[in-house]
């Protein structure tokens, strides 16, 4: 039943009264619970927040350094800070690092607003990085804390620093699969993941991570030559010789494979091409697999070289007449990046003569999905 109210003047002993007369009013109706406060966002749920709001055009245009500004790491301290040099050169911290010399550099980072250090150092070829952690307020020894658990190891393509993330003090790790953005969209594997590992005022949290698939986009990024006319005449034959070998290299990293051969798909050389291709190899064996530049600098930067892994060398025919192409990623030795793939077109007779160098960029073009997972 609906409640009616009726309100008047009753006018008693002179007095005048207000008065309100409730009728047919029923039993109150209960007050729904409370609703209890929402749980705040873990930090990788607004890391990933920040990722699909950056949108596929700020994604193009900075690529997987785009991942910089979803996190913030602390930078280095300067070696005349007070308080991280008092935990650089302890005894206790320096054993941890294995490096009981006292001499070997270190890197210091404070947690934001704590009294928790990572002290950090880097080393060997391919530039492994260790860390330890301490807890040190002034004129006490710092007292070494577990680490937290860290995602493969910190080499090349993988750091990991404190600061922040979703702002919220954590240790971050950022780790690059290793494959190009092409090969890792085919396999629907992350190009990058971003650990966090929290930090809740008396130790570290439960580490979230954040799983970025992108999409991507292969475009020419330059072309290399002495003249103007040859970039123009190996184009096409650069540009079908570069997309076999990323489709090969796509397929590999679906099917968990590595370095199958390319079929190129191109007209059966004669038995007499085998002696140019060979040519051309003793050519790159002698130089160190130097990338010809015909002393112009790349648009993009690039190893100057090829990568000696899969590196192909093929006969290939322009206009009547056979050439010889080397296709590859650029590298230096045993490094190797699969972001480009390079293409150089000889001409071979008595002796080997570059003509064209073409960098294929496998470029970052936008964000397919950001996923959470604990």
């Amino acid at each position: 039943m609906g409640v009616k109210t009726f309100s008047g003047i009753i006018l008693a002993g002179g007095v005048a009264l207000a008065a309100v007369l409730v009728m047919g009013a029923g039993p109150s109706k209960p007050k729904s619970p409370a609703k209890p406060p929402a749980a705040a966002a873990s930090p990788c749920e607004a890391v990933a927040q920040q990722a699909r709001g950056l949108g596929d055009a700020r994604w193009s245009a900075l690529g997987t350094s785009a991942v910089d500004s979803l996190v913030e790491m602390t930078p280095a301290a300067p070696p005349e800070s007070p308080a991280e040099a008092q935990v650089a050169v302890q005894a206790q911290v320096r054993r941890a690092l294995d490096l009981p010399d006292g001499r070997s550099p270190v890197e210091v980072r404070r947690l934001p607003g704590t009294d928790v250090f990572e002290v950090s150092h880097v080393s060997g070829s391919a530039a492994c990085q260790s860390l330890v952690f301490a807890r040190s307020t002034p004129g006490a020894p710092a007292a070494l804390i577990p680490s937290p658990p860290l995602q493969g190891e910190l080499c090349g393509r993988g750091q990991a620093h404190v600061g922040r993330a979703g702002g919220k003090p954590a240790l971050i790790q950022v780790q690059g699969s290793g494959l190009s953005p092409g090969e890792a969209n085919a396999a629907r594997k992350p190009l990058v993941t971003i650990g966090v590992t929290p930090w809740t005022g008396s130790g570290w949290g439960r580490t979230c991570q954040v799983e970025l698939l992108l999409n991507s986009q292969r475009r020419l990024a330059d072309r290399l030559c002495a003249r103007a006319a040859d970039c123009q005449a190996f184009e096409t034959t650069a540009s079908v010789l570069a997309a076999a070998f990323n489709r090969t290299k796509a397929n590999d990293a679906l099917y968990g494979r590595r370095a199958s051969p390319v079929s190129y798909h191109l007209n059966p050389p004669p038995a007499s091409t085998q002696a140019q291709v060979e040519q051309v190899r003793a050519q790159l064996a002698r130089t160190q697999r130097e990338l010809p530049l015909f002393g112009k600098t790349p648009k993009v930067p690039v190893m100057p070289g090829f990568s000696e892994d899969e590196l192909d060398v093929v006969a290939t025919q322009y206009d009547g007449r056979w050439h010889v192409a080397a296709v590859g990623f650029p590298g230096i030795g045993w490094r190797q990046d699969r972001s480009a793939t390079l293409v150089t077109v000889y001409e071979v007779g008595k002796s080997v003569v570059p003509r064209a160098t073409y960098v294929f960029e496998d470029a970052v073009s936008g964000l397919e999905t950001a996923r959470v997972t604990h």
